[in-house]
């Protein structure tokens, strides 16, 4: 499966299941803009969760996403944004014209990227000093819920290597894509879900399991049993920072 084709079939999940960005985040990009009206690529935008809330501070925002489910819904979910264009183009080939945005945004995405070439698109479609920030909502991986978490998918999930696709990996890929020179930004952002909104969570990551298998079945219950673990008066609490990655590239 190519890295296009992981989320088809799950624009729903996602747009349900995946949370929200801190405010603290959205005022971070916002400062770094410097313009009146600025202009953001945001790349890998899936069903538009980032840029919705970008939209909201008046930014004009280029959602670029090559998953047909993915950018379908994130028309519907942003179509009272007369701001907001939706393109379907890669990270390494936008389709944006050269110099034309004031910042690129990767949310929960850089890691599905060929780097080098994502590195020369960026440089290609930002103005003079515009910057990049890298994004994840990260679990803390020591918490025992994400602990065990991890021990579940490990088990049923033939394509898990680790929480973000493996973040804790990305160190050097993050450093070179930066030449060695950015800033790292952590939000505490603890997400709280009912059983329903856990599943969908579950559900909608790039590792899950399609419709339809008996392994799946095994593997949603045995993430309900880890619920019913963890829970307090019908939620869950799973410790998650928001970290972002930001410079010149």
């Amino acid at each position: 499966m190519n890295n296009t084709d992981r989320f088809t079939g799950k624009a729903r999940a996602y747009a349900q299941g995946r949370p929200d960005y801190p405010a603290s985040v959205v005022g971070l990009l916002t400062r770094e803009s410097r313009r009146e009206n600025p202009r953001l690529a945001d790349i890998g935008s899936g069903t538009g969760i980032l840029s919705r809330a970008m939209l909201e501070r008046g930014w004009t925002v280029y959602g670029v996403e090559p998953n047909d489910d993915m950018r379908k819904e994130a028309e519907k979910r942003l179509s009272a944004f007369p701001r907001f264009h939706s393109v379907a183009g890669t990270a390494e080939r936008t389709g944006l014209p050269g110099a034309s945005v004031d910042l690129v945004t990767a949310a929960q995405s850089f890691h599905w990227f060929d780097a080098a070439a994502f590195k020369r698109e960026c440089r290609r479609i930002l103005s003079g000093g515009g910057k990049v920030a890298l994004i994840w909502n990260s679990r803390v991986e020591d918490s025992p819920i994400a602990r065990e978490e991890g021990n579940i998918h490990r088990l049923y999930c033939p394509c898990f290597y680790g929480f973000s696709g493996g973040l804790a990996k990305l160190t050097d890929s993050i450093g070179a894509f930066f030449n060695h020179r950015f800033q790292i930004f952590r939000f505490p952002n603890d997400l709280s879900y009912t059983r329903e909104q856990y599943l969908r969570r579950m559900m909608s990551t790039s590792y899950a399991l399609t419709e339809g298998g008996e392994e799946r079945s095994s593997w949603l219950d045995t993430l309900e049993k880890l619920f019913d673990r963890f829970e307090t008066e019908g939620r869950v609490t799973v410790p998650n920072e928001t970290v972002v990655y930001l410079g010149k590239c």
